[in-house]
């Protein structure tokens, strides 16, 4: 299986050493570089290998929400996931309407930090577990306001593979098992995985399979 291929856009020189030394860790990964601005990053040509870009959402210059709604507009765009210390529903939804497939909290404990980190790296998307209470209790609020959930259509406009990789997520768990089950690449799973969170207006694996539980039968 081919590592995934990460990159990192961070001004704080602390944080950029300990998430680079994170990165290395993991035997699934293949770091492409670290940069410390969005314009470093575009004057980089290999920044085009990138499949995962983890990017601090104020930066010098070109600010992250910026550089997220830059790259979705290029052909085969990276998957983006947010950096930051805050925590305010604006800047949450802000990055998600600009394209970013999570939002992880910097100033978390250690551990739930490198949880949601190995999330992100194995399942492309991931959120902090206090950003997924707070669009879990937006999403609830929303389909109050609806009179109930309307994504009986959403599990519908699954195609039939994208369907099978999130039963596969409902009886095995992750994306790697899936993987292997399907005798699919992770890669493969992982743009599966996306576009479904997308139809399904999700963000969350849990979110996603409770939908298929509910609609999915």
């Amino acid at each position: 299986m081919q590592p995934l291929k990460v990159a990192l856009i961070d001004d704080d020189p602390v944080f950029r050493k300990f998430v680079t030394a994170l990165l290395r860790r993991m035997p699934e990964v293949e770091l492409v570089d670290v940069w410390e601005s969005s314009e470093a990053m575009l004057a980089d040509p290999r920044f085009q290998e990138v499949e995962l870009l983890l990017v601090d959402l104020e930066l010098p210059g070109v600010g992250g929400l910026e550089l997220i709604s830059h790259l979705n507009q290029i052909e085969d765009p990276p998957s983006c996931v947010v950096l930051t210390v805050s925590h305010a529903a604006e800047d949450v939804f802000k990055a998600i309407r600009n394209g970013a497939s999570g939002y992880l909290i910097k100033s978390g404990d250690l551990q739930t930090f490198q949880e949601s980190l190995k999330q992100v790296i194995q399942e492309g998307v991931g959120l902090s577990p206090k950003i997924a209470r707070l669009l879990v209790e937006q999403f609830r609020q929303i389909t109050r306001a609806r009179g109930g959930p309307a994504s009986r259509g959403g599990i519908s406009s699954l195609t039939a593979r994208e369907l099978e990789v999130l039963k596969g997520l409902a009886k095995f768990g992750s994306a790697k098992d899936v993987g292997r089950e399907l005798g699919l690449s992770h890669e493969t799973v992982r743009v599966h995985m996306k576009k479904t969170y997308q139809k399904l207006h999700v963000n969350t694996k849990a979110e996603a399979l409770a939908l298929l539980d509910k609609y999915g039968k």
